[in-house]
């Protein structure tokens, strides 16, 4: 699953907005201006993933307070700084807040372009994880905690027999449970709900290696 890629320049100078939009356009991105950071906020999409190229000074609130309430909101956004008034602590304070980069007016624009192509890029890699843990989520979600349990200890390599010496279940019982956790999935093999568990950058909880570790201390 994809997303189209969106660039959004913040700034409250006009010429530099249709600037920085011509230049976005003009190697094929699809880009959005605003002349302030109420204005952006407002408007922006909450579920849409991209890149804002902020200024730091900006009419109302700032560049930098921007930034904090894209992070408050958990927007799927990473901040570049455009600005003619980047001092130290400035830097520090973006940096901070986890800024992909920061350039001072005027700047490259190759260097610019290639920032915020690799900002989307690593922004698209990022949204399609989550759509596939969100996948797999809403997968696993039918799961019981009986046989959450016994697909944690499979997804560590555990056999059977060892599922079943673990939870103290009869080796039929850990089968049946097994069955139903493909049935459930919709898939027909390990192999293929590792990939899917992978993918996702799903794991087992914190709870597993307890049980292993006491499992070391049996007999």
């Amino acid at each position: 699953m994809t997303s189209e890629l969106i660039v959004h320049f913040v700034d409250d100078d006009p010429a530099a907005r249709e600037s920085l939009l011509q230049l976005a356009r003009s190697v094929g991105l699809i880009a959005y201006t605003y002349g302030s950071g109420e204005e952006f906020l407002d408007q922006v999409q909450p579920t849409q993933p991209g890149c804002v190229v902020l200024d730091i000074r900006l009419p109302g609130i700032s560049g930098l307070e921007v930034h904090r309430r894209i992070n408050q909101a958990s927007l799927p956004l990473i901040v570049i700084y455009l600005s003619a008034h980047a001092d130290v602590p400035t830097t520090v304070q973006a940096m901070k807040l986890g800024a992909f980069e920061l350039f001072q007016k005027p700047c490259n624009t190759t260097r610019l372009i290639e920032a915020i192509r690799q900002a989307l890029d690593k922004n698209q890699r990022t949204f399609e994880k989550h759509i596939k843990r969100k996948e797999a989520d809403q997968l696993l979600q039918d799961l019981s905690a009986e046989e959450t349990k016994v697909l944690e200890l499979m997804f560590l390599g555990r056999t059977n027999q060892e599922i079943a010496d673990r939870l103290q279940l009869s080796l039929r019982t850990v089968q049946f449970r097994r069955s139903s956790i493909f049935r459930k999935t919709n898939v027909t093999s390990k192999a293929r709900l590792f990939d899917m568990l992978f993918d996702a950058g799903w794991s087992p909880t914190p709870q597993v290696p307890q049980i292993q570790e006491a499992g070391r201390h049996d007999g």
